[in-house]
C-alpha cells in the first residue's frame, strides 16, 4: 500500500510539473469591463477555458509581459496610468497591481530589451515616453518624453535596443525614428527624424522580422502592409513595397487595418482588417523579405487585436471588438493558412490579445 501511495504521489507530482512547465495562457484586455481576462489554451485541441480575470479601476488597452513572466504591464487608458500586475507563473493568474502615472492616454506599451524601461505611445496627445522599471514595477512618472505628433499608435525598439520607432496614422502618415539610450531611458530624434508613409497609408503598427533586416508596417487608412529595409547601424527605415490586405473588389472606404504580426520562423506576416473583418496572410521571401499575398481568412466583427500563440505558433487567437468574442484558429506552419476552430464569448470591447507560453 505504501509503495502504491508513493507511486500515485510521484505521478501526480510529474503531472503538475509538466503543467507548470508547459501550459499556455491568453490574456485579453476587456476594456469595456475594466478588466483583463485570463484564458488557458489547450495545446492539443486549441480549446480556450476562462480561468480567471483581474479587475482594474479603468479600461485596459495594450499589454506587455516580462520575459520571465513575473509581471504583466497594462496601459490603463481611461486613468492615464500604467499597471504592473504580478503574475503567478504556475497558473498565469494575476494579482496585486501597482499603479504609476503614464503622463498620457497610452495607446501602446513596449518593454525594452533590458526589461528596465516601459516605452509608450499616445494617440490622443501625440507623445511618446519612457518609464523606469525597478524590480519588475513601473516606478514614478516617465523619465523621458517627447512630442512626435498626434495619432502616434505604436512604439517598437530594434534588436540592438538603440533605436525606437513610432508609426502615426491619418494626416501625419509617418514613422518617427528615435535614438534610445537604455542606460538612462533618454529618447531623442534620429537623422532623418522620420520615414514618410506610403501615399494615403497611415502606418499604425510595426513589427521587425526575426532576422532584424526588415520591418513590416500595417497601414490603417491604406488597408495595406508595407515592407521596409532596416539599416541597423543608422537606425533608419526605407520603404520598399506596399501590398493591399484586402481583395481588389473591396471598397476601402468601408474599413481600416489594425494589427500585424510576423511568425517566429519569419516565413509569414499576418494583418487584421476591420470592416472586411479578416486576417490577411502574406508569405515572406527568405532572401529579400518581399511579400506575396496569400488571401484573407474571415474573423469575428472588428478584429482589432490578435496573437500568434508562442510555443510553435500552431494557434492564433483573434478578438472581435465589435462582437465581444474570441476566435481560435489552427495555423499551418508550412503554408501559413488559418483554419477556424471555435468562437468564445468574452467581455465588452476586447482591445488586446497576448499569448504566453509558461
Amino acid at each position: 500500500m505504501k509503495k502504491i501511495s508513493l507511486l500515485v504521489f510521484a505521478l501526480l507530482f510529474l503531472q503538475f510539473s509538466i503543467l507548470r512547465a508547459g501550459h499556455t495562457v491568453v490574456y485579453v484586455s476587456e476594456s469595456g469591463d475594466n478588466r483583463i481576462a485570463v484564458f488557458s489554451l489547450n495545446e492539443t485541441s486549441g480549446e480556450l477555458d476562462r480561468i480567471g480575470a483581474f479587475d482594474l479601476a479603468g479600461a485596459p488597452g495594450s499589454l506587455a509581459i516580462r520575459p520571465d513572466h513575473s509581471w504583466l504591464y497594462a496601459s490603463v487608458r481611461s486613468k492615464m496610468e500604467f499597471a504592473s500586475i504580478r503574475v503567478d507563473p504556475a497558473t498565469g493568474l494575476l494579482s496585486e497591481a501597482v499603479m504609476a502615472p503614464a503622463g498620457s492616454n497610452s495607446t501602446y506599451v513596449h518593454l525594452d530589451k533590458t526589461g528596465n524601461w516601459l516605452l509608450s505611445a499616445s494617440y490622443s496627445e501625440g507623445v511618446v515616453s519612457v518609464s523606469r522599471i525597478v524590480e519588475g514595477i513601473v516606478t514614478g512618472a516617465p523619465v523621458s518624453s517627447m512630442v512626435t505628433g498626434k495619432k502616434a499608435h505604436c512604439i517598437q525598439t530594434d534588436a540592438s535596443n538603440r533605436f525606437a520607432f513610432i508609426p502615426h496614422v491619418v494626416e501625419l502618415n509617418k514613422v518617427e525614428q528615435l535614438r534610445f539610450d537604455a542606460a538612462t531611458g533618454r529618447i531623442e530624434s534620429n537623422t532623418p527624424p522620420y520615414m514618410p508613409g506610403a501615399e494615403g497609408a497611415g502606418p499604425r503598427h510595426m513589427v521587425f522580422h526575426p532576422n532584424g533586416r526588415w520591418a513590416y508596417l500595417v497601414n490603417e487608412q491604406g488597408q495595406s502592409v508595407t515592407r521596409c529595409d532596416f539599416d541597423a547601424e543608422k537606425g533608419t527605415l526605407t520603404e520598399r513595397e506596399t501590398l493591399s490586405t484586402t481583395p481588389p473588389e473591396w471598397d476601402k472606404s468601408k474599413g481600416s487595418c489594425a494589427d500585424i504580426h510576423v511568425s517566429a520562423d519569419g516565413r509569414f506576416v499576418y494583418a487584421s482588417n476591420r470592416g472586411h473583418d479578416s486576417l490577411a496572410v502574406f508569405a515572406v521571401d527568405s532572401a529579400s523579405g518581399k511579400l506575396t499575398a496569400q488571401g484573407q481568412t474571415p474573423t469575428e466583427k472588428t478584429p482589432r487585436s490578435f496573437a500568434l500563440i508562442p510555443g510553435g505558433e500552431e494557434f492564433v487567437v483573434s478578438a472581435g471588438q465589435g462582437s465581444d468574442t474570441l476566435i481560435v484558429y489552427r495555423r499551418d506552419p508550412e503554408t501559413g493558412a488559418l483554419t477556424s476552430l471555435k468562437t468564445y464569448p468574452c467581455g465588452k470591447s476586447p482591445a488586446w490579445v497576448l499569448g504566453v507560453k509558461y
